[in-house]
């Protein structure tokens, strides 16, 4: 499988866009790339609003919001989520959500330990 470099880049730089909109001011984020055991990994840690557990299994549903009083304030539509994980399900890769309410979030992007380039 020959991965594609526009739907990647976008799909980072969703996971990013997210955290710096609901990050507050004051507030950090950080961009990891690292080794792990199952491959390469993509980390987005932010010290933003955070996410109550019972919307995390959620998130990447199309047009599932968390908050929909939110969505004028944020602008976000309820696809960006969605649009991620069906784009790294292409690249064999996953993501999976750790967060906190009011102590921020990661968003974790595992990608296979062997990547075949055409």
């Amino acid at each position: 499988m020959a991965g594609s470099v526009v739907e990647l880049h976008s799909a980072l730089l969703n996971l990013i866009g997210n955290a710096v909109r609901y990050t507050p001011d004051g507030g950090s984020i950080h961009i990891i790339w690292r080794n792990s055991a199952a491959g390469p990994q993509y980390v987005v840690r932010d010290t933003g609003i955070g996410i109550k557990p019972e919307h995390i299994a959620r998130l990447t549903e199309r047009f599932y919001r968390v908050d929909k009083g939110r969505s004028r304030e944020t602008q976000g539509t309820g696809l960006g989520l969605a649009i991620v994980k069906h784009v790294l399900m292409r690249h064999d890769a996953t993501l999976s959500i750790e967060s906190e309410p009011g102590k921020g979030s990661a968003f974790i992007v595992q990608f296979p330990s062997v990547v075949a380039a055409a």
